[in-house]
C-alpha cells in the first residue's frame, strides 16, 4: 500500500512538472499585449480604409502592416502622386504614429530578357526586368567617352 502510495506521489509529480514545463514552453516570447495587437489590426483596417475611400486614386495593390502604431505600406501604384497621397491618406488615420512608405511604382518595360529555365520547359520566353542595370556593353561607352581599347591577353 505504501508502495502504491509513493509510486502515484511520484507520478503526480513527475506528470505536474511536464505540465508546468509545457505550459512555459508555449507561452510567447511577445512583450505585446492582446490589446496592442487589436489595436494594430484596428489601425490597418482604418488605413485600408481610408485608402479605399479616396476620391482621387484607388489602392487595391497597397498593404498596410502596423505594429505599435508605425503603419508600413507596401505594394505598386501607378505614378509617384498614388505613393504621396497614400502616405498622406495613412497618416490622417488616427493611431498612427509614423509611415514607412515602401509603395513601388509601378515598372515599364525597358527591354526583353531571355527566361533561361534551367528543365528546359520555357525556354524562349521574354522576361522584363526594370530593377537591374543595363548591360554594359563594350562598345557603347558608359560615361560619353571612348572607352579605351581592351589589353591583350599576356601569355
Amino acid at each position: 500500500m505504501k508502495k502504491m502510495f509513493r509510486k502515484s506521489l511520484v507520478l503526480s509529480a513527475v506528470g505536474s512538472f511536464a505540465l508546468v514545463i509545457a505550459l512555459t514552453a508555449c507561452q510567447s516570447t511577445s512583450s505585446r499585449t492582446t490589446g496592442q495587437k487589436m489595436s494594430d489590426r484596428s489601425i490597418a483596417k482604418d488605413v485600408k480604409r481610408s485608402l479605399s475611400e479616396d476620391p482621387t486614386f484607388k489602392y487595391d495593390d497597397v498593404q498596410a502592416n502596423v505594429y505599435d502604431g508605425n503603419v508600413q505600406l507596401t505594394g505598386f501604384v501607378e505614378t509617384p502622386e498614388q505613393r504621396l497621397r497614400a502616405a498622406e491618406c495613412a497618416a490622417h488615420t488616427r493611431g498612427a504614429k509614423q509611415i514607412i512608405n515602401e509603395i513601388m511604382i509601378k515598372p515599364t518595360p525597358t527591354g526583353p530578357v531571355t527566361i533561361r529555365d534551367p528543365f528546359g520547359h520555357q525556354t524562349g520566353q521574354l522576361l522584363v526586368d526594370t530593377n537591374s542595370t543595363p548591360p554594359h556593353l563594350r562598345n557603347f561607352p558608359s560615361s560619353g567617352q571612348e572607352n579605351p581599347p581592351p589589353e591583350p591577353p599576356k601569355q
